[in-house]
């Protein structure tokens, strides 16, 4: 999950995912990303090049380390934006001894970013409409409810609580009005609020679920599909005939065949004969 963190008076957003000993931790502004994939071996090589005195065991050292990187209470991270990267260093403290780490994350694909940033947010987006149509079609419906109550004598004890009806055009037009917070252009990680970021966990778990059911969908359409090739391959007329023979009949068959053969050969035989004798 992604993490707004400040880095002097920057802001970015933070993340690291681990599978399998391989890990990734990636870092943007919403305008660019960048990141570095390490292993655990390789990470523990790190922290044992940068805290030469440092003990532990691999696993725990490492996951230790790569918590660090959200932990705001305790571990300091600076950041330099070079060209083509970003070197970032963490100062944290390990049972009270100081500890240091770096890495050096470069710039990734425009599709990275479309992966993690501009999909991710389309699908909020997409989300909010439907959230947002949802809201529209309730409160009409309570309109009409109350519109309904009216007309049966129900009357407010207290006026000030009455609304107009709810018409959305008008409303739409209202919330075009809404102000852009100024240091919006500059930092737009100031809006990735914690809202937004459960939000955005949302729909990427329904979107990974999507996918892994088209996928599930889709190889059992494959396999329904070999299976009814094989059907149709091994129900030809002759095979189904074949297939569906007693073995007493399929013998008979045989040996029905084999004497047309015979028949067939020994007719060949004397006309075979029969010229010879011409040509004499």
């Amino acid at each position: 999950m992604w993490e707004p963190v400040r880095v002097e008076h920057n802001d970015y957003i933070i993340k690291k995912v681990s599978i399998n000993g391989h890990h990734n931790v990636l870092l943007s502004n919403f305008v660019n990303i960048w990141g570095e994939e390490i292993t655990s071996a390789s990470l523990y090589g790190r922290c044992k090049h940068f805290n030469p005195l440092m003990e532990g065991e691999e696993e725990n050292l490492v996951q230790w380390t790569l918590s660090q990187i959200s932990d705001k209470a305790n571990a300091k991270i600076s950041i330099k934006e070079c060209e083509d990267s970003v070197v970032m260093v963490i100062n944290s403290k390990l049972a009270g001894v100081p500890f240091t780490i770096q890495f050096c994350l470069k710039v990734m694909t425009s599709h990275d970013l479309y992966k993690e940033i501009t999909l991710p947010l389309l699908l909020m987006v997409q989300q909010l409409q439907a959230q947002k149509r949802s809201l529209f079609d309730l409160v009409k419906k309570k309109d009409i409810e109350i519109t309904q109550y009216k007309l049966e004598g129900a009357q407010l004890s207290r006026g000030s609580i009455e609304t107009a009806a709810f018409v959305e055009d008008q409303f739409e037009q209202s919330r075009t009005a809404i102000q852009i917070p100024g240091g919006f252009p500059a930092q737009p990680v100031s809006l990735f609020t914690q809202e937004i970021q459960n939000l955005y966990v949302d729909v990427i778990k329904n979107y990974e679920n999507s996918k892994e059911l088209k996928e599930a969908a889709q190889q059992n359409a494959d396999t329904e599909g070999s299976g009814t090739q094989r059907t149709f391959s091994n129900s030809s007329p002759e095979k189904k005939r074949n297939h569906n023979l007693k073995p007493e009949e399929n013998d008979r068959d045989h040996r029905h065949e084999k004497k047309e053969e015979d028949k067939l050969l020994i007719k060949h035989r004397k006309e075979a004969v029969k010229k010879k004798r011409l040509n004499l």
